[in-house]
């Protein structure tokens, strides 16, 4: 069973709705009595953020690292996966969620359980059947869906459909596998196309995953989207292109990527 949970957020700007976060994640995380840690990557913010935090720190388990200018999505992940892996046990869980209140801490508990049942990496899921959106820009679920379907396709993962949610919980012991066999390599997308590397780049160690119901709320969200749709769209193309490349090489064969 699961020791301890950590818990990473990546915030760039989230002064508006940092607060409402960690009080559901501390609800919900201090409701299981299980022992928890929130890190939040403090992405180069030019808001209240870092003010929200330190005293936010008062009430919560909670470390920040702070970018002193924007460094962006892969950069976040790439620290924060690294520092919770240097703290963590192998029997410990790490899930990973946006702060700008359009993901609910309530789900969890359904992660959790997901893991607990046998999976090794559970996805909060738009397709799942079970699942809800609010207010979600037509923009955006059409891109998604083009993506996904794009991902599903070249690179199959069984019970994944939903390659590009930042929402998700890991076993620590998957990660730290990770991070021993591709070292520095194992986050080199730039922006918000290195979630799909993530598990593109898990297929190696034959993960078993699951997806689980996800009540995605912009109606809740305050501040704009942070994502630059040129910028994303060449990401998850070049994503594409460098694991083709990749396996048609022969380069990483014996990890079969």
């Amino acid at each position: 069973m699961v020791r301890v949970i950590f818990v990473l957020l990546p915030a760039y700007n989230e002064g508006k709705n940092l607060k409402s976060v960690l009080d559901e994640i501390r609800l919900v995380l201090e409701s299981r009595e299980t022992d928890y840690r929130v890190l939040v990557i403090n992405d180069g913010s030019k808001d209240e953020t870092l003010r929200v935090l330190k005293s936010a720190a008062k009430e919560i388990p909670l470390e920040v690292i702070s970018f002193e200018k924007n460094r962006g999505v892969d950069a976040v992940f790439r620290k924060g996966i690294d520092r919770i892996c240097q703290q963590a046990g192998d029997d410990d869980i790490m899930i990973s969620m946006d702060c700008d209140r359009t993901h609910k801490a309530r789900t969890f508990n359904l992660l959790i359980e997901s893991l607990n049942s046998g999976n090794d990496v559970a996805v909060a899921s738009r397709y799942h059947e079970k699942s809800l959106s609010v207010n979600l820009p037509f923009w955006r679920a059409f891109l998604s869906d083009g993506i996904n379907a794009m991902l599903r396709l070249i690179f199959p993962l069984k019970g994944a459909k939903d390659y590009t949610t930042f929402f998700r919980a890991y076993r620590i012991s998957v990660l730290k596998k990770a991070l021993e066999l591709y070292k520095e390599n194992f986050i080199t997308q730039k922006g918000f196309s290195c979630m799909a590397e993530i598990l593109i780049k898990l297929r190696v160690f034959k993960i078993r995953l699951g997806e689980v119901p996800i009540d995605l709320r912009f109606d809740l969200r305050t501040g704009g989207s942070k994502m630059n749709i040129r910028e994303t769209i060449f990401g998850y193309l070049l994503l594409i292109c460098r694991q083709l490349l990749r396996r048609f090489s022969g380069v990483f064969r014996k990890a079969d990527i």
